[in-house]
């Protein structure tokens, strides 16, 4: 498989991630609040991770299932950093069933590796959003809790460097709160835990 030359946002997730362990949630909802987001949603599901042969281009599938459930295949577009990556996001239809899709991966040679439940309280603003999120494992002890600047992909970027101004810009802003360049997290969910 190889993947679109031209950029594309719609195809790439261009992200900036931060443990946010030692922050607060209500500390993080007052600063988006007070940047007068476009919306804001809370939503929680359980993540599956699966993984499976080697002679994929990606390492894993992830099946979200929640409000919007979708099936996910991520790629790292460099070695040095997980900000920048091919992301194909399959919607699948509300209320679809969990060992539907892991009969559909397992298909293809995929099995589950591992499983997060994660609670998100996300801001959309017009060209960005921004999450905080708690990490649970599947027995629900808490993992960590990590915040995201995140380039929108229903917003037309013509370039992944506009995209990437735009995180930025918010990072600078979140400096106020103590996220800044040298506390960007290096590895993936899926690195962070998998088996």
């Amino acid at each position: 498989m190889e993947k679109p030359e031209e950029f594309n946002i719609e195809l790439t997730e261009l992200e900036f991630k931060y443990n946010a362990d030692e922050m607060k949630l209500g500390e993080f909802v007052k600063f988006a609040q007070s940047m007068n987001p476009e919306k804001r949603i809370e939503v929680a599901s359980w993540d599956y991770y699966y993984s499976g042969p080697t002679n994929f281009a990606f390492e894993f599938l992830r099946f979200r299932n929640g409000p919007s459930p979708e099936l996910t295949i991520k790629m790292k577009n460099s070695e040095k950093n997980n900000n920048n990556r091919f992301e194909l996001d399959l919607p699948l239809r509300f209320n679809v069933s969990d060992w539907m899709v892991k009969t559909f991966v397992e298909l293809f040679g995929f099995k589950e590796n591992f499983r997060v439940y994660k609670y998100c309280d996300i801001y959309w603003f017009e060209k960005l959003d921004i999450v905080y999120y708690i990490i649970y494992n599947k027995d629900m002890v808490e993992q960590g809790r990590r915040i995201e600047i995140e380039a929108r992909k229903d917003y037309p970027f013509k370039s992944e460097e506009e995209a990437l101004t735009e995180v930025k810009a918010m990072e600078q802003r979140m400096a106020e709160i103590g996220l800044t360049p040298q506390n960007r997290m290096k590895k993936s969910m899926w690195e962070q835990f998998r088996k």
